[in-house]
């Protein structure tokens, strides 16, 4: 049976902490600010409603009482006087969800220390942007060092070829951007700049090393996406269709060599309930998902090979 020409390939997020983001360098590690609303005081007052964001976790809470005083977010107190509302804007595209954005007009920028061999970057969910810019320094290689640089161009193209689609017709605007071909360094720091609009926003920035499974994804592969927008009648018998978030899914067989079940079965197991990179082939974007698996079954069909299914949700 025919198989696509890449195998599966699976990148498993470091996660970023402050000392991968170290924003006390000069210049800091990133031109966006951490200042969505004050800082939490332990010595003022906060009324209902009243935001704040604690730089420790890089969160942002919400009061819900009135009289707040002296009331760690981080603890559990009856009655709750705080609720976590989700990442500061500066952390909103390290926190590994998709639907968080980091939002900043024209020019977003971040330098990584990730103390260890990255080869691998996926810039996700981005809006409004024209170029992605990421670099690769090794400081021990001398100066400047760079070990790595791809520019890329991220204005849209025309659906269709011809010369009145390319003047006139409708555009698709990449929304992600993959490089998968990043040298190992293990003392590299890693520059990501992306220039655009003035709603420049990007929702994921996952660094991480890959992994590559099975001689390759079989034909017949399925993508799609889950669509979780509602259909409702009002009191007047008018149907109003309420678009929401949608999840993209993708259903891949693959072949294994027979060496590769074991580990490959492991390595699932690992990841369960984790959301990683799923890059089905480089030829489809659409194979690419952001996600965790469902479920999966290995079929030891051959003496030399295995079959898989695998069964992966994207998240919103």
């Amino acid at each position: 049976m025919s198989t696509d020409v890449n195998a599966l390939t699976i990148v498993r997020p470091l996660s970023v902490t402050d000392s991968i983001l170290d924003v006390s360098g000069s210049p800091p590690a990133t031109n966006v600010p951490e200042n969505d609303y004050p800082a939490w005081s332990a010595g003022t007052t906060y009324a209902a409603g009243d935001r704040v964001i604690l730089t420790s976790t890089h969160r942002v809470y919400e009061s819900l009482l009135s009289g707040n005083t002296g009331n760690d977010p981080t603890m559990l107190s009856s009655p709750v006087y705080w609720i976590e509302v989700g990442p500061t804007n500066r952390w909103a595209c390290l926190d590994t969800s998709v639907s968080t954005q980091t939002v900043q007009a024209n020019n977003i920028t971040y330098r990584l220390i990730p103390a260890q061999a990255i080869n691998s970057v996926a810039v996700l969910n981005i809006i409004s942007a024209n170029q992605l810019t990421v670099r690769m320094i090794s400081p021990g290689t001398g100066s400047p060092g760079i070990v790595y640089e791809k520019v890329i161009d991220l204005t849209g193209l025309p659906l269709a070829s011809g010369w009145w689609e390319w003047f006139y017709g409708a555009k698709i605007v990449p929304s992600q951007s993959i490089l998968l071909d990043l040298p190992s360094y293990t003392d590299c720091e890693l520059e990501i700049e992306l220039l655009g609009g003035s709603d420049l926003a990007v929702g994921v920035i996952l660094i991480g090393q890959q992994q590559n499974f099975g001689i390759g994804i079989k034909y017949g592969a399925r993508v799609g996406i889950q669509d979780y927008s509602r259909k409702e009648t009002n009191e007047f018998g008018d149907t109003v269709l309420v678009q929401r978030a949608f999840a993209k899914r993708a259903n891949f067989d693959l072949f294994l060599n027979r060496q590769e079940v074991d580990s490959f079965q492991n390595a699932l197991s690992t990841i369960r309930a984790t959301p990683v990179l799923w890059i089905g082939s480089t030829q489809y974007e659409s194979t690419t998902l952001f996600g965790f698996y469902k479920n999966f079954d290995i079929l030891i069909s051959y003496p030399n090979h295995s079959d898989c299914e695998l069964e992966i949700e994207g998240l919103i």
